[in-house]
């Protein structure tokens, strides 16, 4: 109520001082009407000497000029000297200005509350291309590359750069769009463009960037990248460091992973895809080390830099660790800690390729890479894999990595690559660059390299298809010796040959070595198997039944339950998942298209129905269990 009287005598007063205005126009206009002639005439006179005065003033005063102070841009950001703030706009150690109009006055308003500047703009392998954002915060420069998609959507500048202190409000995004726009073309001339490196290792015209913090800018493409990229620095001395792996001379497996590091560069000049070394092994201890070893050549190996990854993540994790580099070494420790097998497995499949999985759904797609990855586990990587001819793809390293009594050569070793770190790979890309700038020089490593592949090819196909994977580690140690980096002289052909091409290997068919694991189980405990119509409900086992076989006379299966199944390959180092594909293609399973899924069919056993494996007699032979 008190709000309606207060509104209703403001009405009133308004309303009054309204109908005052309406009286005194009506009395100015009924003056002005009843003027006599000689009164209008000197009105006319006075009005057109007035005006006259006015355009005379108005000719004699100069245009007003915006007074802008120059900022000094070459001192705070290095940039040219004519560098120049487009009308209009002015910049002041306090931040950004727009000269704005507010009816007839004119006023700066602040829309940066720090100098804010476009200082390089840059082009990737791609094309694509992005720039070089600097702004001041407490008498420190902030240099930030971002695409252009961002900076002509001043939101999304705002959002990309907000965590990192970008100056400006998020009601100001439409006149920092317009305000960088503006600056860029003014400045087109003098702003300097640049290569932007989006990954590690080999680049398209032919250099190689080995470190962040070389000539070349890198700006990855993932947030997650950023870690494991910036412990790609050097450290320490290569002396030192040289110092440090002499102590690995006499063990093997360590050897081999510092040779395959230093090999990654030579995949593409030798057209060799990428592929897997794997240390293996019941140890606990060295196998971490030894992965350490390897990723010294280039990065900071220690636990808390990220370069040392491990095999607890997602496939599009992995691919994005992958991602980082084309002619580097990655690490992926510990296989057991994966979320699943089928991680492992596809890893182990696509990294040949090159590149990983296509998706859609906004979600990374196609990724490329280009790589020697090191991995390590206490079960042979190849265990987890479900596809055939992956044992073509991996080089298995299945004895402990510093044997008896190499205790004190994992600690030296440890202790030397956590200090010295990041300059044996480089070093060795610098020699490799300088032989491959001849024609002589890159026909001469072609030369050596299938020189060693034809020493290594062995007499078996296994041995064939890991022939050039081989070839290409032995040939690093040599050139590495050859060149001063590695402090050892290299390993005989005959060792290449002893570890990895003289040996049978039957890997490839982890499906049949785990059925001949879960065959030789059922038939030392065949008393655990039920038989339908003749084991009675007081003969179950402790542990409970192992599964079930049908009457004689009729069908030939044997069922297993699944989960004692998984069991008995677990603790055979074989995994369920991974083998299950391979059992199917052998027609080791008997389907049921309308089951979901297809291999776990339903039986029952005392009256209980649960989902088995059933196995048909290619699989587990029926006859030994059937009854008499």
């Amino acid at each position: 109520m008190t709000t309606e009287a207060s509104t209703t005598e403001a009405e009133i007063k308004a309303f009054a001082a309204f109908k005052r205005e309406q009286a005194k126009a009506e009395k100015e206009r009924q003056t002005m009407e009843s003027a006599t002639e000689e009164e209008r005439a000197a009105f006319a006179e006075w009005k057109r000497s007035r005006d006259d005065e006015s355009a005379k003033e108005g000719a004699d005063v100069p245009t007003r000029t915006i007074v802008r102070p120059a900022y000094p841009f070459p001192d705070t950001f290095g940039m040219d000297p004519r560098t120049a703030v487009p009308e209009p706009y002015r910049v002041t150690p306090a931040g950004v200005h727009v000269l704005q109009s507010f009816g007839p006055q004119q006023r700066w308003v602040q829309i940066a509350y720090a100098p804010l500047v476009i200082t390089t703009a840059y082009t990737d392998a791609d094309g694509k291309q992005s720039v070089e954002l600097a702004w001041t915060d407490r008498g420190k420069v902030v240099r930030r590359i971002v695409g252009r998609e961002a900076i002509v959507r001043g939101r999304e500048l705002i959002k990309t750069l907000g965590g990192d202190g970008l100056p400006v409000l998020e009601s100001d995004s439409r006149d920092i769009e317009r305000w960088l726009a503006a600056f860029e073309a003014e400045n087109r001339e003098v702003i300097p463009t640049g290569y932007v490196a989006r990954h590690l290792g080999w680049q398209p015209d032919g250099t190689f960037v080995s470190s962040p913090t070389g000539e070349v800018r890198l700006e990855v493409t993932y947030e997650e990248q950023k870690g494991a990229a910036a412990a790609h620095r050097p450290a320490g001395s290569l002396d030192k460091w040289r110092a440090g792996v002499s102590q690995i001379k006499g063990h093997l497996v360590p050897r081999v992973v510092l040779a395959a590091s230093l090999a990654a560069p030579l995949l593409r000049p030798l057209g060799i895809p990428s592929f897997t070394v794997d240390i293996s092994s019941r140890s606990t201890r060295g196998k971490t080390t030894c992965l350490q070893g390897g990723l010294s050549a280039w990065a900071d190996p220690s636990e808390d830099a990220r370069a040392l990854a491990s095999w607890r993540t997602t496939l599009i994790g992995a691919e994005k660790h992958l991602n980082l580099v084309r002619g580097m070494v990655t690490t992926l420790d510990e296989t057991m800690t994966a979320e699943s097998p089928e991680i492992v497995s596809n890893i182990l499949y696509d990294l040949p390729k090159n590149e990983g999985k296509l998706r859609g759904g906004g979600w990374p797609s196609g990724l490329q890479w280009q790589t020697i990855l090191l991995s390590t586990g206490e079960r042979p990587a190849l265990s987890y894999s479900t596809h055939q001819g992956a044992a073509g793809r991996v080089l298995s390293l299945t004895s402990s990595p510093f044997g008896e009594g190499g205790g004190p050569a994992a600690v030296a070793l440890r202790g030397c690559i956590m200090e010295n770190h990041g300059l044996a790979g480089p070093a060795f890309v610098e020699k490799l660059l300088e032989l491959l700038s001849t024609a002589e020089g890159r026909a001469s490593l072609k030369s050596e390299h299938e020189k060693f592949r034809a020493q290594l090819l062995g007499t078996t196909d296994m041995a064939g298809r890991r022939a050039p994977m081989v070839a290409v580690v032995a040939l690093a140690e040599r050139l590495a010796h050859r060149w001063g980096i590695l402090p050892y002289e290299p390993l005989p052909i005959e060792q290449w040959q002893s570890t990895f091409t003289d040996i049978v290997d039957e890997s490839d068919n982890r499906p049949e070595m785990a059925m001949d694991v879960l065959r030789a189980h059922v038939a030392a405990h065949a008393a655990h198997l039920y038989r339908q119509g003749q084991s009675k409900r007081d003969e179950q086992p402790y542990a409970g039944w192992l599964g079930l076989v049908p009457p004689a006379g009729g069908a030939t299966w044997v069922a297993i339950a699944p989960e004692k199944a998984r069991k008995i390959l677990a603790d055979a180092g074989y995994s369920l998942d991974a083998v299950l594909q391979g059992w199917i293609e052998a027609g080791y399973l008997e389907l049921m298209e309308s089951q979901r899924p297809k291999h776990l069919i339903k039986k029952k056993l005392l009256g209980a129905q649960a989902k088995y494996l059933v196995f048909t007699p290619a699989g587990l032979d029926y006859r030994p269990y059937a009854m008499d």
